[in-house]
């Protein structure tokens, strides 16, 4: 019984440091994007840092969610989605930042195979067919690519 107690007492702490450090990691990231941050977009990259077809990894602050994402270069045009598979929550990038097809045409999920079209997200193949990513504005302003929150219920962020 004694033994019980104080295992109890131990995970209760465990549980409130961690809850701690994750708070502590939500409010230094809070303030680092403020830092990153201008005309409501977060600065991700400059223009001609991203090759045509390239894809680089993020994440932003929106509400009170932090939220993994990418930008990608789909001939000069610059689109921006949540990190997240429409058909079940796990990163598109499941081998460390890899987002591309092998042909470079699509987006792929590797955790299952599903393909998504560059421009607008819209899964083509695998088992989303017809869903779309989740995306987020992007803006191009002074030779930098911001990514801003979409607008209005973001419930939908949560992991």
């Amino acid at each position: 019984m004694e033994v019980t107690v104080y295992l109890s007492l131990l995970f209760l702490v465990l549980y409130l440091a961690g809850l701690a450090i994750h708070r502590f990691r939500f409010l230094r990231d809070r303030r680092r994007m403020q830092d990153e941050s201008r005309n409501g977009g977060r600065v991700i990259a400059k223009v001609d840092e991203l090759s045509p077809g390239s894809v680089k990894k993020f994440w932003i602050i929106c509400q009170e969610y932090r939220v993994d994402a990418f930008l990608v270069n789909e001939r000069g045009s610059f689109h921006a989605y949540v990190n997240r598979c429409r058909h079940m929550p796990t990163p598109l990038d499941f081998i460390r930042d890899q987002f591309m097809s092998e042909d470079g045409k699509h987006l792929m999920c590797y955790t299952h195979g599903a393909l998504y079209e560059l421009a607008t997200g819209l899964c083509v193949a695998g088992p989303c067919k017809g869903e779309a990513l989740y995306r987020l504005p992007v803006r191009v302003d002074g030779g930098d690519v911001l990514v801003g929150c979409p607008q209005g219920d973001l419930s939908y962020l949560k992991e």
